[in-house]
């Protein structure tokens, strides 16, 4: 659920807006080739509603074509006010989908609604009580990544931007206020917990139907994980946590700062930039179904022909590490109508994802893309057919809303437009 205050979001599009008008480079970008790719993902496991990567890659490729066209027929600074305000709007739709996609993937139904009420709220409902406490008692790590699934969906939409810029898959012009959205609001979803003042005051309506999912999602979470066989409820306020939960707040509140060291941000992490090599280097944070993680990206561009993302990991707990890492090549073109991308993950995580123990587990997940061009007219703008396939062990992988052993198949299209 978007339980940051419309006002509050308003106040940091305003932000936005000065930063960007008076800090900001202009937008000189080149694209490293001339065309741009938007991918649909039509199919994705498990089979029914969106999942969270289709919902957010099909989301990000139509926001990027817009936002192309739309600096073609405005000036930059209009363009840059039109996405700032569109931003405030779209934002939830993915945030909300996330929330939505983990009920899907476990055959709960329920109802997204991503467009803000008086309040200027977002939110999920169409759950019962009964459901709910079913879930939080026989499967509390999905039940945790209910609440927190919203911002993992915005962590990971702010990756794959952030990746698109660096690698110069599209423009800076295009991307910043996407960027600068999903990372700042992935921050403030965590720091503003530690001023209870900038939560709403919800109350649970009597037709259970109608309530939100989970209320707060960081103070839920948090209250789930310490303290999963009290009474159900699902409106946490601060003034209902124990000392130990909201020290774990501060964690969380502190630690989100680092999703704002991006390159997209802060040129110095841009560390080489030569004709042949470029490493631009980043970090993340956000919470996950036994605790949290706090991820170390490392984006590299060798002969303007390999893309390669590589990641470490550190997942905690209430108080144990465990470590992982991955690396992807994005892109790769083996022939003039071949591309594929070829990712691997590997983890430690807490054993049964369990948020007490200081037992681990090892699992991982390979993915493999897909795309051949099979429709090519005469300016050269063409159509791909893309089908991938993924294998992971049981644990988290963000994104993945299947935490257990899991073989999935995706079907898709690109459609590679050439830029004049």
């Amino acid at each position: 659920m978007t339980k940051t205050h419309f006002r509050v979001v308003l106040i940091i599009g305003v932000l936005f807006l000065t930063i960007n008008t008076f800090g900001a480079e202009p937008d000189s970008l080149k694209t490293r080739r001339n065309y741009r790719s938007y991918s649909l993902i039509i199919q994705d496991s498990p089979v029914g509603l969106t999942t969270m990567h289709q919902s957010n890659e099909n989301y990000l490729s139509v926001y990027r074509l817009l936002s192309n066209e739309l600096y073609k027929n405005v000036k930059p600074k209009t363009g840059l006010l039109i996405q700032t305000i569109s931003e405030l709007f779209l934002y939830p739709l993915t945030h909300e989908e996330g929330h939505r996609s983990i009920l899907t993937s476990l055959g709960i139904g329920s109802i997204s609604q991503p467009l803000y009420n008086l309040q200027g709220i977002a939110y999920v409902n169409g759950v019962r009580d009964a459901e709910l406490q079913n879930l939080r008692d026989n499967d509390l790590p999905d039940y945790v990544r209910l609440h927190t699934a919203g911002i993992e969906s915005d962590y990971m939409l702010g990756n794959k931007a952030e990746e698109d810029i660096v690698f110069k898959f599209d423009s800076k012009r295009n991307l910043f206020v996407e960027v600068y959205f999903r990372k700042l609001l992935t921050m403030a979803y965590y720091t503003a917990s530690l001023i209870p003042s900038l939560s709403p005051n919800l109350k649970e309506n009597s037709n259970e139907l109608l309530n939100d999912i989970v209320g707060h999602d960081v103070y839920g979470a948090i209250k789930n994980l310490h303290r999963p066989n009290i009474p159900f409820y699902r409106y946490t306020d601060y003034k209902d946590m124990t000392s130990e939960e909201r020290k774990f707040v501060e964690r969380v509140g502190y630690r989100a700062i680092l999703n704002i060291a991006s390159p997209v941000f802060f040129k110095p992490l841009n560390i080489i930039k030569t004709e042949k090599l470029k490493l631009s280097v980043s970090t993340g944070y956000t919470m996950c179904p036994f605790g949290d993680f706090i991820d170390e990206n490392f984006l590299i561009q060798y002969h303007q022909k390999y893309n390669i993302h590589a990641y470490l990991r550190q997942f905690e707990n209430r108080n144990t590490w465990f470590m992982g890492g991955g690396i992807s090549l994005i892109d790769y073109q083996i022939t003039p109508k071949f591309n594929t991308t070829l990712a691997g993950h590997l983890w430690s995580q807490p054993k049964n994802l369990d948020f007490n123990t200081t037992e681990s587990q090892f699992g991982g997940s390979g993915d493999l893309l897909f795309k051949y061009i099979i429709l090519e007219n005469q300016s050269h703008n063409s159509m791909s057919i893309d089908l991938g396939l993924n294998y992971k062990t049981v644990g988290f992988l963000p994104e993945e809303v299947i935490m257990k052993e899991h073989v999935g198949v995706r079907i898709g299209f690109t459609v590679n437009l050439i830029q004049k």
